[in-house]
């Protein structure tokens, strides 16, 4: 249990500090290197699912003896464990950094909700919310949040490291092509995919009582209109994303799309046909 009492002792000290922000900053780039020995030891601990940052069980057979010591799932987003987050936790505060974004939409939920019974349309969206959870924890993302019939999602480069613009895409790849053949869903469900990376705030946002650990800016304002404009079973990958994941652009579509916003014409590649 030292890695947690260490991470915890370090965000503590480093909160009441001169400068809290350095806290968040530094735990959120990977910087916080007490953090980085938690994958190592509490890996072999079964089972899934787990803390995305210090991989703590939250069930299985050790879950109850993690859970005694601290390493609880943290109200604000329970993917991640209280115990990683014990110094901030209860306040606002975040952190500018790199991140990896992707948006998975529903194309017209409105049309389609008044050809189903509302039971039908519920259970096609719990089934459509699931591959896109099972889609992006695969590749160790969080989900930020769910708005409507569309899911956020995000790779922190301090919970998957630098390679977070690959995973964001092997995640969008897997959920878009699982979309178009996914006989769950059926042919009548069309949702698509999008995908960008750039500079972002995040952190613990709004006031105690109706506060959120989320993502903030035009990255995550971006990728939810690429989301938006992606046709079923469709992934759109923004030039930034693609570049940085040094991804082989043969046989992708790139397109310009007036995404709402923005003055000019977005550039940004499309992977179909699955």
């Amino acid at each position: 249990m030292y890695v947690g009492i260490v991470a915890h002792d370090d965000a503590r000290r480093t909160y009441h500090g001169t400068d809290p922000k350095e806290y968040w900053r530094r735990l959120l780039s990977g910087e916080n290197r007490a953090l980085r020995l938690g994958p190592r030891l509490f890996g072999r601990f079964p089972s899934a699912p787990r803390c995305k940052l210090c991989r703590a069980p939250f069930e299985g057979p050790s879950a109850p003896f993690f859970r005694a010591l601290g390493f609880r799932r943290w109200a604000l987003n329970a993917q991640i464990c209280r115990f990683c987050i014990s110094g901030i936790a209860k306040r606002a505060g975040g952190a500018e950094i790199r991140v990896s974004l992707l948006f998975a939409d529903v194309r017209g939920s409105t049309r389609l909700a008044e050809t189903m019974s509302p039971s039908a349309f519920t259970d096609s969206l719990n089934r459509f919310f699931r591959l896109t959870f099972d889609a992006v924890d695969d590749e160790d993302g969080l989900i930020d949040h769910i708005v409507g019939d569309g899911v956020m999602a995000m790779w922190i480069p301090g919970f998957v490291g630098t390679e977070h613009p690959a995973r964001a895409i092997a995640a969008g790849r897997r959920l878009a092509r699982t979309l178009a053949s996914s006989e769950e869903l059926g042919t009548s469900f069309p949702a698509g995919v999008g995908v960008h990376t750039g500079v972002a705030y995040v952190g613990v946002v709004g006031e105690k009582g109706s506060h959120d650990f989320t993502v903030v800016g035009d990255v995550a304002n971006t990728v939810a209109r690429l989301g938006s404009v992606a046709g079923g079973g469709e992934l759109v990958m923004s030039d930034a994303i693609v570049a940085a994941a040094a991804v082989d652009t043969d046989g992708l579509a790139h397109r310009q799309y007036e995404l709402e916003g923005k003055e000019r014409a977005f550039p940004a590649w499309v992977q179909a046909g699955w």
